[in-house]
């Protein structure tokens, strides 16, 4: 790609950048806008205060426009960017997961006006015409419960002249040391779409990559190098009683279960896991103030990841929460990412809202393959910096002749 144009690409619904991240560094690429409304997910509550567009720009030396997507006119915001209808290489519109994800039980019952923010994605498709759309989003996207609003867009698209492919994927399959299962939609006006089973054609991971033991190890190496990481080596404090149950619970995989086992820590649990614990609901919320296992993947990293009461977000051994540089690492940021803003929750929650800019940099391999018509090499779709190497890659045996 090394002096040909550079292809634009546009990130609607930009959060902190993970997606970005896979095209900002990347030959042949530049980011020629974003936009984020910066509202606090999911309650709605906080506007202005998640302050992510500072960490776009800090790590992309782009400022997001804060605005609100339902309200915005997409042909106004073509002209605000200063683009051309058709002329765009990679549009992106991560629309809010929120009221799909299965994490909230109510999503299954209730379809909310959240949603049709995926609909409206397709305005945008219309009024920029770009060679390819791609949207990220949680599974139920396409196998929930309100699948309406997927095959509106998904219509939408075909009529417009796009080749379409959606698919749900576990991403530790393709190197993140994370159980994160997301729905991803390339679609394609130059050619056939190509997605990361495609990429990953012919390769496998090695597991061990893939476990925290691994991403952590590889990151404490990486800051042997750069013993300064201002905002990443944060973590919030936590109170005598949380520390004390922390404490209590055993190294590598340990959970609240397992301080409810004995009566000299049981009085350490919160009112709702006591009860639990009574009636013997173990199933429910197994994973409140637990450890990760060293051995394992890291479980789904979500925005509520700033507490230990929210999951299963302590570290293996130390009795404390994962810094944000830890969390960011599992979330497959690079680990020079940086989180400059002053609330350290605001920290948690942009990681927790990305999209994991190491599968970023692949989903970005793959629009590319999808507009030349080369497939890349893994050379050019590890990302560099992060806790998956080229290594960890091996030959399987092909699926196709692609």
């Amino acid at each position: 790609m090394s002096g040909l144009p550079r292809r634009t690409v546009v990130d609607l619904f930009s959060c902190g950048g993970g997606m970005s991240a896979g095209f900002s560094n990347r030959s042949g690429w530049r980011l020629g806008g974003a936009v984020d409304l910066e509202v606090a997910k999911p309650s709605g509550k906080g506007a202005g205060e998640t302050r992510c567009n500072d960490i776009y720009e800090a790590n992309h030396g782009l400022r997001p426009i804060s605005d609100d997507l339902l309200k915005l006119d997409p042909n106004e915001l073509l002209g605000r960017f200063g683009l051309t209808r058709g002329k765009i290489g990679c549009l992106i519109s991560c629309a809010p997961c929120t009221d799909f994800s299965r994490a909230n039980p109510e999503n299954h019952l209730a379809d909310r006006s959240r949603n049709t923010l995926v609909g409206r994605s397709g305005d945008y498709v219309e009024a920029f015409m770009p060679e390819v759309f791609v949207m990220e989003n949680a599974r139920e996207l396409i196998t929930g419960n309100h699948p309406q609003h997927w095959d509106r867009l998904r219509l939408r698209l075909e009529r417009l002249g796009y080749d379409v492919r959606a698919d749900v994927h576990f991403l530790s399959r393709f190197g993140l040391s994370q159980v994160r299962e997301r729905a991803l939609i390339i679609a394609s006006r130059v050619g056939p779409a190509r997605t990361l089973e495609d990429l990953w054609d012919g390769w496998e991971i090695d597991s061990a990559a893939v476990t925290v033991r691994t991403a952590l190890g590889r990151l404490d190496a990486w800051l042997q190098d750069h013993p300064r990481d201002a905002t990443g080596a944060a973590a919030p404090g936590m109170g005598q009683l949380v520390r004390a149950r922390l404490a209590a619970t055993p190294h590598d995989g340990g959970g609240w279960a397992d301080v409810a086992k004995s009566p000299t820590t049981r009085h350490l649990l919160t009112p709702d896991c006591l009860r639990r614990w009574q009636v013997r609901d173990l199933g429910s919320h197994p994973d409140v103030y637990g450890r990760m296992w060293w051995d394992r993947p890291a479980p789904t990293i979500k925005r509520e990841c700033a507490h230990v009461g929210n999951g299963r977000y302590a570290h293996p051994k130390a009795d404390r929460l994962l810094t944000v540089r830890e969390m960011a690492t599992l979330q497959g940021f690079p680990f020079s990412y940086q989180f400059p803003v002053k609330s350290v929750a605001n920290r948690y929650r942009a990681i927790g809202d990305a999209v994991p800019p190491l599968i970023a940099w692949q989903i970005a391999a793959c629009v590319q393959w999808t507009i030349t018509g080369r497939k890349p090499s893994p050379e050019e779709w590890v990302m560099p910096n992060t806790s998956l190497h080229l290594e960890d890659l091996r030959r399987s045996g092909m699926r196709s002749a692609a």
